[in-house]
This record gives C-alpha cells, structure tokens and sequence, in this order.
C-alpha cells in the first residue's frame, strides 16, 4: 500500500511540474525580427564585471568566453582596486570579443568604475594612483581629460554612494549583483522561487530579476536636469562567486547566465574598426558621450529598433543635443513582434507621450 502511494505522488509531482513549465512563458529565441539597424554602427556589451583578479569566480578568459557565447561585441573588466590583468597582457581579442580592463575604485564615498587605461598618466601607474585620481577627479581638486567614470551599484545594500548631492559624469542606472542583492533581503521567498525556476526556464527567471530600482532613475534624472555630459548605463556586476563560508563559495549567478540576459548598445559615429585599440576609443567615445542603450536581450534582441528626433529638416540621434520644437518629431521604430509593447517618449523624468504598439505593427510613432 506504501508503495502504491508513493508511486502515485510521483506521478504527480512530474505532472505537476510538466504542467507548471507548459504554462512559462517561451523563451525568445525562437522570434523572428525583422532588422532595420546597421549592426557596423553599434555594438553590444557587457560592463562591470568581476575575475578571479580579485572577488570573482573566473578567469579573464572565461568571462571573454562567455561573453562570446552571449553574442557580444566586448566585455569591460573591472575588478576591485586592481588592474593586473591588464599589466598581464589579458586585454586583447578572444574569437570576436574585445576584453577591456578597466577597474572599480573604492572610494571615501563609494565605488565607483574608473576608464582609465586611456589616460597617459594613468595606464601604468598603479591601481592606488588610479583610485587617488577618481576621487581626486569627483572633489574637483584634479583633472585629467583621459580619465572618465562612474558611480557604481549607487543603491547598493553593502555599499551604496553616499554622496548623491554632488553626481559624477557616469551612472550605473541598472545594477544586477545590486537587484538580485536586494531582492534576496527584501523579499526572499520571490528570490528562491526566482532561483528555483531557472533551471525549468531562464526566460521567466530573469524576468523576475528585471526590477528597476525608482530611487537610481530619479538620480538619473536629476543628474541630466543639472546640465549634459553625463552618461548611464546597465552594470552586469558579476562575480559568479558567491561565499558559503571561510573555504566554500557557489559559482553562481555565473557569467552566461547574466550575459544572456541584458547589455548595453552603444552607437559608433563612424563604422566599426577592424584595429582592436581604435575599435575601443570607438566605443570609449560612444560611452563617455553617452551613445547607448540599454538592452534585455532576453526578452527581445536589438535588431529592429531604432529612433531618432527630426527638427526642421535636421536628424538627431542618440548622444545628440537638441532644442526641443513645436517642429520636432520623435520617429521611432520597433520590430515586428507577437507581443503588444508600450513605447514610452520621457523628458526629464517626465512621460509626455505613450503609445501601445499592437502585435504585427511596426512603427509607433
């Protein structure tokens, strides 16, 4: 009779679970796009992320590896207050992705992701010279024009900026290892179940890591209300390492599953370069100037959208300045999809048009 029973559950445990992955949604690789973007004009990418350098579980050329499978472009090593990889020559092309080594400062008032391997006085030097200059560039007491960078995970629960009345040029406005930190602490019977449902279906689990945190965009937007010359972008933030105890750690959440996730787009004013240095000034140049999207290529690639601002007889594209008109026209476009999609035009924090695209449509506004 026992066994009877127990059978009996089995089968319907796996009936249940069968059931319960029938009803997730489907992942996005099997959607077919139409293309109307020239992928020779922008590149996708990874930003903030971390090796064995220093907290992180992989190597440079696993994380490079990864970031190949997950389709991109480049991938920007940041470890903590550390450039070694970069002085032991791991800053190359790995079978079509760049690796760029920059590095994550800490500094009095947080962290923050220093580029600084452009700079002269910078790319050997140290990495403590490296986190004096970032901060000396924040408090305004020096400047080097090679040297950009950004606040890191701002609202992070461990390690959040503390200085939100005085902004740097960067902004991580999505931070990952911040999300899923915050997600565990705050509410974590949906952070287990999360975790639960990525073996079933990665799709579904990583749209329940998507949650954009109100608090980092309202920084972003009062950072551009007090003048141009800022830029934002996604911060993947991984590690893949995270510790059990004193001589345990879990590879996880691991470089693939966070690269296959989301990424940033930036946009080249010119064509992509064959030449791996002019390659990175190229995308150096967008980043800095604030050429780029944020993309969650898990729910829907690139390929299909684009948008730009025509104002009597002049185009304005992304990383532009303009004067908003009565004569100004946003045209945006969005790929064919089965989906409904809302397009949402915002201005300084503010939403001044929203439109909801049906399935099979094309151009929304």
């Amino acid at each position: 009779m026992g066994h009877t029973q127990s059978s009996f559950w089995t089968v319907v445990l796996i009936a249940a679970i069968v059931e319960f992955y029938s009803l997730l949604p489907e992942r996005n690789q099997d959607l077919s796009l139409s293309s109307s973007t020239q992928k020779s004009h922008w590149v996708q990418g990874i930003i903030h992320v971390h090796s064995t350098f220093s907290d992180g579980g992989g190597s440079p050329e696993e994380i490079a590896k990864a970031a190949h499978q997950a389709g991109h472009d480049f991938v920007i090593l940041t470890d903590h207050n550390n450039d070694e990889a970069r002085k032991k020559g791991f800053e190359k092309k790995y079978e079509g992705t760049d690796l760029w080594v920059e590095m994550e400062s800490s500094t009095p008032v947080g962290h923050a992701v220093s580029f600084f391997s452009n700079s002269e006085k910078l790319r050997n030097v140290g990495a403590e010279r490296v986190v004096q200059a970032t901060y000396r560039n924040f408090s305004k007491s020096e400047s080097d024009p090679d040297l950009f960078w950004s606040i890191a995970h701002p609202s992070n629960i461990k390690n959040p900026w503390s200085r939100l009345d005085e902004f740097g040029p960067g902004w991580e406005v999505v931070n990952f290892d911040s999300s899923w930190q915050r997600q565990f602490s705050e509410q974590p019977f949906k952070f287990l179940l999360t975790v639960g449902v990525y073996p079933f279906n990665e799709y579904l689990s990583a749209l329940r890591f998507l949650e954009t945190y109100p608090k980092d965009f309202v920084a972003w937007d009062e950072m551009t209300r007090r003048g141009p010359g800022h830029f934002a972008y996604l911060a993947h933030d991984t590690h893949s390492k995270v510790k059990l105890n004193q001589t345990e750690s879990l590879n996880w959440p691991g470089y693939l599953q966070t690269f296959k996730m989301a990424s940033n787009v930036v946009f080249l004013k010119s064509p992509k370069s064959d030449d791996f240095e002019t390659r990175k000034k190229q995308v150096y140049e967008g980043l800095r100037e604030g050429r780029l999207a944020v993309l969650y290529q898990i729910v829907a690639p690139f390929d299909g959208n684009d948008w730009r601002i025509d104002c009597d007889g002049k185009t304005f594209t992304v990383g532009d300045s303009v004067s908003f008109k009565e004569s100004c026209e946003a045209v945006i476009t969005t790929p064919v999809t089965p989906f409904v999609k809302v397009v949402r035009l915002v201005k300084n924090g503010e939403i001044i048009r929203e439109v909801v695209v049906e399935p099979g449509s094309k151009s929304p506004l």
